[in-house]
């Protein structure tokens, strides 16, 4: 391809990247390195740090303007470095080699990736730990780079990181959508560290492509083919055709929009094309624009420009060609006539709304001069060129559609809704993107949205009469004067009026007298610096209605979506308005000390005259406060009127109170109650005498403490309280104040903390009462031993091993005492206890043993009586069942025995204790009763006579 075309590189890389060696240089980006050039220039020629932001959609050249910036800031002297923000590496900035002194460009390009990402996720793309640890990563090192002091332990010496530019390509749904809501302390304009924005302009005439192309070729032409289109044997184009260009915009229109690097991909393929013997027409076909045709008709047809080619004229009509000056306002606004028939517009105050429109019109830049050229039928009275030929409307048809019939039906339904001036206001409302809470006015209705912080007012009104026009009038007045709608606080309003009968002149010197008059009645500036009037009156309805429905109509037909003039005319004033608004914030610097102690030290560099960061519009601020009320005001009227008069929600750790703490604090305002007074000599000294008495109080803490036993009261002494400072005027008024609200806060935190001691100390006391009262409420007798006075931990801990002692002695026998009342016990510990208890040093511990100790012995004997009753029952058992003696008596029973068997007692009582058929051993029972062997086997037989054992002596 080089050696066919005299390239030394393709000018085009198939990805519609950059190349790695780029020899061209960007098109099209003149205003946004210009707006770069100045953020270089306040780096290079100050110490400070600026961060900027360049926002264009993904594929629109963020990288190319990067490169651009790039060669710039290498010719004035900056060092560069360059990354990317990717989830495929740990993000880090190396600026290692920043030397001091030395401006440095740090340059970080939003990736492939991370679109796609925030592209199909959106907010869903926080979920994603890895794309949230690189937004915070990337947040850090810009903070780092911004405020290097602070971020010593990343950078090292903070010295040295001075005169830095960090500029961040990033597209809108990254910046917008995430960024600037996730990380608003960095990416906000408005409340970040956002320096400036640069908006890449979308759009992409087709004059601006056929000029990108031009200079790729020529930067990556060899010497040879740069003199042949210098002498004009070769087409600066070569080897495209301006119709091929024009077929490749039209096709890159249809499959979505006409950007930079669909583009520059088309014009690659075509390029390999050309090389390989092949043509645009096999490209169309691949596309899907596959006419039956043949393929130069097809090439022809689908680019819609003019030719002069006499084998297709046959297949052509003939138009004439006119050529018309982009500057030559008066032939413009005739091609402006011609194209809005039609359904186009163009702006002749920007060449980018003049691009191209097959068989209507095209738009060239020749010897740096742009050119639009019309084709039509009609005779017009513009530039002639001549008679040229364009494919005839039936082939047209079968390559492309017929769009143009398809716009005006559409701008005609369209136009009919839009004479209802209800609904015309809404779709503007739509274009503007407004949307928030609705209120009605007189002639129409106000919306109220607070965004990012400002509190805005967009009024829509209609008015068509004199008296309707008056009541608007009276209506924007009262927003004026009131700084609200419906109770909503309005900090600047952007006021929309249309009018189908008066002009806009007369709506506009209806409405001039209040722009003069005082924003919110008390401020310095006038109205016209925070509303904003877009008129449009009986002269410029109709163009309102065109501006809607061309946005409309391309739209629908995916042509682009470039908003009306009036939204940009408005984003503009916005921003003036904003910047306005901005001016009347505050913002309180303070590190971890109190609020209080930071007011204070604000208040008394304001009062020295010095500068205080933040607080820069202070002095403004309460000027108009002032003026609010004559010689008093309540404390909660006057916060209602901070709220009303200033951008509160941008104020920086300042609200309502700390204002007017401020203003007390520097004397202007004295407090007496709820209600605030304008400085008075009296009430200051009232006052002073107030915080006097309130540092009396603080001079001794006393903690209270209830228990069973009686209060428990400790009492702190924090020393000598700072006496009433005398003054003479406000100043010294105010520098006393401050001496004693400082001496207040100090005493303030010393009282807190002894306090706290204070109720630890009386707790404890109190918790040794109530421990000592749960003894005495059992024992009341100790009561004369425990002295309340000089009670401690060790005498407490003696009482209450006593008590548990006595508690334990108690409950044994409570468990006893049956059973040592049945075996005849004379013991009666209750009285005992109560005994012991009546004497300094009891010996309950010893009394406990020894209770333990007879506890078991008692139970021994318990044990042994139960089985002595057992071996009775038994015994008296046998004798029922084998004597048939009934008595109960045991020994009465046994005597009985005696008599009537004639066996001794022992040897009865021996064998009955062994039960009803128990075997009888006569040795057992011999060495039992102490009887000989021969007794107890004589017993034994006379027992067997009688029926009461059995022969071998078994019972």
């Amino acid at each position: 391809m080089r050696a066919v075309y005299a390239f030394v590189d393709l000018p085009f890389s198939p990805s519609g990247v950059t190349h790695l060696v780029r020899l061209h240089r960007a098109v099209g980006f003149e205003k946004e390195v210009q707006q770069l050039l100045e953020v270089l220039k306040v780096v290079k020629t100050s110490n400070n740090n600026v961060l900027a932001v360049v926002v264009a959609p993904y594929g629109w050249g963020k990288s190319e303007l990067l490169d651009e910036l790039e060669n710039v800031a290498v010719e004035e002297g900056f060092d560069v470095v360059r990354t990317a923000l990717s989830l495929e590496k740990d993000f880090v900035i190396d600026v290692s080699a920043k030397k001091q002194d030395k401006p440095m460009l740090v340059l970080i390009d939003e990736a492939d990736e991370i679109s796609r990402v925030v592209a199909a996720h959106k907010l869903g793309a926080l979920s994603d730990e890895r794309f949230m640890s690189l937004l915070q990563k990337t947040a850090t090192y810009i903070r780092a780079l911004l405020e290097p002091r602070s971020y010593a332990r990343i950078l090292g010496n903070p010295e040295r990181f001075n005169k830095v530019a960090i500029v961040v390509a990033l597209t809108p749904q990254l910046y917008y959508t995430i960024l600037k809501n996730v990380i608003p302390d960095v990416f906000d304009l408005t409340t970040g560290r956002v320096f400036r924005e640069i908006v890449i302009d979308t759009r992409y005439p087709f004059w601006q492509f056929v000029e990108t192309v031009k200079q790729r070729l020529w930067a990556y032409s060899t010497p040879e083919r740069i003199k042949k289109v210098e002498s004009g044997d070769l087409d600066p184009l070569s080897p495209f055709t301006l119709a091929e260009l024009a077929a490749l915009y039209n096709l890159a229109r249809k499959k979505g929009e006409a950007a930079p690097r669909p583009l520059m991909k088309y014009a690659a393929r075509l390029l390999q094309y050309k090389t390989e013997g092949r043509r645009l027409a096999d490209l169309l076909r691949e596309e899907g624009i596959d006419a039956d045709v043949d393929d130069e008709v097809l090439e022809l047809a689908f680019s819609g420009m003019p030719h002069d080619i006499d084998k297709l004229r046959r297949a052509s009509r003939e138009v004439y060609l006119y050529k018309v000056p982009f500057e030559d306002k008066e032939a413009l606004s005739v091609v402006r006539e011609y194209l809005a028939l039609r359904g186009y517009d163009i702006d002749p105050r920007d060449p980018k709304t003049a691009s191209y429109e097959p068989y209507l019109y095209y738009t060239v830049v020749e010897e740096g001069r742009l050119y639009l050229y019309l084709m039509s039928e009609e005779k017009l009275e513009l530039p002639l060129v001549g008679r040229r030929h364009v494919v005839s409307e039936d082939v047209a048809r079968l390559v492309i559609s017929s769009d143009l019939q398809t716009a005006s039906a559409i701008a005609k339904e369209y136009g009919e809704r839009l004479e209802n001036p209800a609904y015309l206001h809404e779709e503007v409302e739509q274009v503007l993107g407004v949307a928030g809470v609705r209120l009605r006015i007189c002639c129409g209705q106000v919306v109220w949205a607070n965004n990012m912080g400002f509190r805005e007012g967009y009024a829509f009104l209609h008015v068509d009469r004199e008296d309707e026009l008056k009541k608007a009038a009276e209506a924007l007045s009262d927003i004026i004067a009131q700084g609200a709608v419906g109770g909503y606080v309005v900090d600047y309003v952007h006021v929309f009026i249309t009018s189908r009968l008066l002009l806009t002149e007369t709506i506009h010197s209806a409405l001039a007298p209040l722009l003069s008059a005082y924003w919110k009645r008390f401020y310095a500036e006038p109205a016209q610096n925070f509303i904003t009037v877009q008129i449009y009156g009986a002269d410029k309805f109709e163009k309102l209605k065109f501006e809607l429905i061309k946005h409309t109509v391309d739209k629908i037909l995916k042509k682009g979506e470039k908003p009306p003039a009036f939204v940009d005319e408005l984003r503009l004033a916005r921003e003036k308005l904003r910047e306005n608004v901005l001016k009347y914030t505050l913002a309180l610097r303070r590190g971890k000390e109190r609020k209080i102690i930071a007011l204070i030290k604000a208040a008394e560099a304001l009062d020295e005259g010095k500068e205080v960061e933040g607080l820069k519009s202070y002095k403004t601020i309460e000027d108009i406060l002032l003026k609010t009320f004559d010689e008093h005001i309540h404390e909660k009227e006057l916060r209602s009127l901070v709220q009303t008069l200033f951008p509160i929600n941008l104020w920086r750790d300042v609200r309502e109170e700390d204002l007017i703490e401020l203003l007390k604090l520097r004397g202007v305002i004295v407090p007496t109650g709820e209600t605030l007074y304008k400085y008075r000599e009296d009430l200051a000294e009232r006052h002073l005498s107030e915080i006097a008495q309130q540092l009396e109080t603080l001079g001794e803490v006393v903690v209270e403490k209830n228990t069973p036993m009686g209060a428990v009261k400790v009492v702190k002494k924090i020393g000598p309280y700072q006496a009433k400072p005398t003054f003479r005027d406000r100043g010294s008024y105010a520098k006393a104040l401050r001496e004693l609200l400082l001496k207040l806060v100090e005493l303030k935190e010393a009282y807190d903390k002894l306090r706290k001691e204070a109720e630890a100390e009386a707790e404890e006391k109190a918790r040794l009462l109530r421990r000592a009262a749960a003894v005495l409420e059992k024992f009341p007798q100790r009561r004369q031993f425990i002295n309340i006075n000089a009670l401690d931990e060790e005498v407490l801990k003696k009482e209450e091993s006593l008590s548990q002692k006595a508690e334990e002695a108690l409950r044994i026998w409570s468990e006893v005492r049956d059973l040592a009342q049945r075996l005849g016990s004379a013991l009666d510990v209750e009285k005992d206890i109560r005994v012991l208890l009546n004497v300094p040093e009891p010996w309950v511990e010893d009394y406990l043993a020894h209770l333990k100790l007879y506890v078991v012995e008692l139970n021994k004997r318990h044990q042994k009586l139960l089985e002595q009753e057992k071996a009775s029952m038994v015994i008296k058992e046998w004798l029922r069942t084998r004597l048939r003696i009934e008595d109960e008596d045991l020994n009465k029973a046994l005597s009985a025995a005696v008599l009537k068997t004639g066996v001794d007692a022992r040897l009865l009582k021996a064998v009955a204790s062994r039960g009803v058929g128990a075997v009888l051993d006569v040795d057992e029972l011999s060495r039992e009763t102490g009887l000989d062997k021969g007794s107890v086997e004589r017993g034994l037989e006379q027992l067997y006579k009688i029926g009461a054992v059995e022969k071998r002596y078994v019972s």
